[in-house]
């Protein structure tokens, strides 16, 4: 066990609320993470975002907004950017 871990539930033994939290803040990292490399990729590929969402099925302003972190969207939308930019998600 880490420190980290050791740490968390430690947490959660005196609030058992901390732990929900805590996993809700963890997968909208994880979902913010995903974004910025995608982002990352659609700038490699010199693609405006424009471009993306049409391939998406979203409008460029959605895309903006998922882009900015302003919006999180669904793990269908995540995919449908993806594939806009010829990647694979994979769930692990």
């Amino acid at each position: 066990m880490t420190k980290t871990q050791g740490l968390i539930r430690k947490r959660t033994e005196k609030n058992p609320g901390f732990n929900k939290v805590y996993k809700d803040e963890n997968k909208r990292l994880k979902i913010a993470l995903l974004i910025v490399e995608l982002e990352k990729v659609r700038k490699q590929l010199n693609l405006t975002q424009k471009e993306v969402a049409e391939r998406a099925g979203i409008t460029q302003g959605q895309l903006t907004r998922i882009e900015n972190l302003e919006s999180i969207p669904s793990l269908e939308t995540i995919n449908n950017i993806a594939e806009a930019l010829d990647k694979k998600l994979t769930l692990v």
